[in-house]
Parts: C-alpha cells; structure tokens; sequence
C-alpha cells in the first residue's frame, strides 16, 4: 500500500511536523505543497482580495477566518483572486461559501465547513503574519503540504533537509 506524502512527513519529521485541523477539501484536487502565506482576516474580503491577488505567487495560503465566527471567510471572488494571484492552494482555518463554484476551482480549497453567510466585500481588513492555532504558530517560515489525508506545516529549514520542495 502506497503512503501518502503527508504520513511520509509525519513519520519522518515527528513533532516537527504540525497536522492542521481537519479542513474539507471542496476541490477534486487532492495535492498541493509550497510556502505558507499565513493571512488573518477581519469583517470582510476586501483587504483579502487584495493580498490573494498580489502576495500569494506560488504559495500556498492558510487565511486565519476564526475572527468571522460562523461567517465564511472565502467564497468564489476570493478563490478568483487567489488563482489570478498564482496561489498553489488555499486552506481556510474557518468556514467557505460558494460551494459549486469552488468545487469548479483550478486550485485546492479546503476549509473547516461550508456556510450560506457570505463575507462583506465592499469592506474588511487582512493582513499577511502569523496564524496562532491549536497546532502551534504557522509563519511564512512553514512550508504546507497537503493531500488525501491531511494539510501539514514544517518549518521550512526542517522539511528543505529531509524532502526537496517543488
């Protein structure tokens, strides 16, 4: 039986290597790996658009949503802006919207749930730093990988000595 990457990481890095909480990959695309761009977002999707847009080339977002409760923190502009901003793959720490159009994504798009409650977009702040979780910080300084089984983040430095990144 073959091993997905991830379970690859976790027994070879232990500790190191920090499994994010179980997000639902609403995409048909199971595989992703690059550089964190950890985003915090607040009461809209206006700031957030902007940074999707211009900072994630060839990263792989993690956008911190928890601070919107059960409002989403994605929906289709924002996956429209990630892919136009060259993102390898988004993964929310909160909830999404939109569902049939990320399902037709050109990018991984993964979240904790799905909800109606769509974000302002006319207004809102996000900006890139530092996401406290409950596996730890993640910063720029992670590289994410994710496939069937889960998302995980190793620092960079960590995972550049055991695997070589894509």
């Amino acid at each position: 039986m073959a091993r997905f990457k991830t379970s690859q990481i976790c027994l070879a890095l232990g500790g190191h290597a920090r499994v994010l909480p179980g997000t639902i990959n609403f995409t048909g695309i199971r595989e992703f790996e690059g550089p964190a761009m950890p985003i915090v977002v607040h009461e809209g999707t206006r700031e957030l658009n902007e940074l999707l847009r211009s900072d994630t080339k060839d990263r792989v977002a993690i956008i911190d949503g928890s601070h919107l409760g059960r409002t989403a923190a994605i929906g289709r502009q924002e996956v429209t802006s990630a892919f136009t901003g060259g993102c390898r793959a988004i993964v929310v720490l909160g909830f999404a919207t939109h569902l049939a159009a990320l399902e037709m994504a050109r990018i991984p798009v993964l979240a904790f749930s799905p909800t109606p409650k769509a974000p302002p977009a006319e207004f809102g702040t996000a900006h890139a730093g530092l996401i406290d979780s409950e596996v730890g910080l993640i910063t720029a300084a992670h590289y994410i990988v994710g496939d069937a089984d889960v998302v995980v983040a190793v620092e960079r430095e960590i995972y550049q000595e055991r695997f070589t990144f894509k």
